[in-house]
């Protein structure tokens, strides 16, 4: 495998705005026309209701970079119902031709929410959601979904963040830092 096969994920959530744009145009230039995915994170507190503007803006500046966002959960996206986060998801979905879902134990951030096996397969509804990266830290969740994932869309990509089951990639999870097989 060459490193041209890998692709870089880059987590732009606690670097300001002027860093973050500079990271991703060197990431353009050192990618030469490669994919590479990047956190799309939007500030939010507790009360604060989802807001499509500020999601679009931050997919926007990592799209037109030649990146795949990553959709960071908020305090407005995850303090919802599961039919207002898919529809939320869905929004996301008609602005981008592609991105990758993520879902957060509130073990590792305040607004994580891991989504319910319902939501996840209206996920894998959204064509332009190409999969998910999945951190609870519990093995039979994460197979839950590969499970899921096998009977309802078989090319989704389940990406592990369980530091504790790592070996999930060798059971059909994509690497915890980036999917090799592109």
């Amino acid at each position: 495998m060459s490193i041209s096969s890998l692709t870089p994920l880059l987590l732009l959530n606690l670097i300001d705005q002027s860093t973050r744009l500079e990271v991703l145009n060197r990431t353009r230039a050192v990618c030469d026309g490669h994919s590479f995915v990047a956190g799309s994170f939007v500030e939010s507190a507790p009360g604060v209701p989802f807001e499509i503007g500020q999601y679009q803006a931050a997919i926007d500046t990592i799209v037109e970079r030649g990146g795949v966002p990553v959709i960071f959960q908020s305090f407005g996206l995850t303090s919802q119902s599961d039919d207002k986060i898919v529809e939320c998801y869905r929004q996301i979905g008609q602005h981008c031709q592609k991105f990758i879902a993520f879902e957060l134990g509130d073990m590792f951030a305040p607004f994580g929410k891991i989504y319910s096996l319902e939501v996840y397969r209206e996920l894998m509804s959204i064509d332009s959601c190409v999969g998910a990266k999945h951190s609870s830290l519990d093995r039979q969740l994460e197979w839950d979904r590969i499970c899921l994932r096998d009977e309802v869309r078989p090319e989704f990509k389940v990406y592990t963040g369980n530091d504790l089951a790592i070996d999930m990639v060798m059971y059909g999870s994509g690497a915890k830092n980036g999917d090799r097989s592109n």
